[in-house]
């Protein structure tokens, strides 16, 4: 390949003239990015789309994670627990037996 483009330069050819030359023998795939017109545009602007796209799907999800993950309210307990003379007669006893 090299041969040829040296062969090319030496016959005056232009440097646009050597590279249509390898596209016409070879095809666009020669080229080491695709030109910039018509569908290939697409390989240009896709992937900045879709990095964008992305980002914005995360802030959502992230903003949502953030929302959802708000501490509970505590429980609450009723101030007096309802109990017969005879429960609180053996809790006394209970407590007596286990501090003496």
């Amino acid at each position: 390949m090299h041969r040829r483009v040296v062969a090319l330069a030496g016959q005056g050819k232009t440097a646009q003239q050597i590279l249509d030359a390898f596209v016409q023998q070879n095809g666009v795939s020669i080229l080491m990015a695709p030109p910039k017109r018509g569908f290939n545009l697409a390989g240009y602007f896709v992937p900045s789309l879709l990095i964008v796209a992305a980002g914005v799907i995360l802030t959502l999800v992230l903003r949502r994670w953030s929302r959802a993950a708000q501490p509970a309210a505590p429980a609450t307990f009723p101030a007096e627990v309802p109990a017969s003379p005879h429960e609180l007669e053996r809790l006394r006893r209970e407590l007596d037996q286990l501090s003496g």
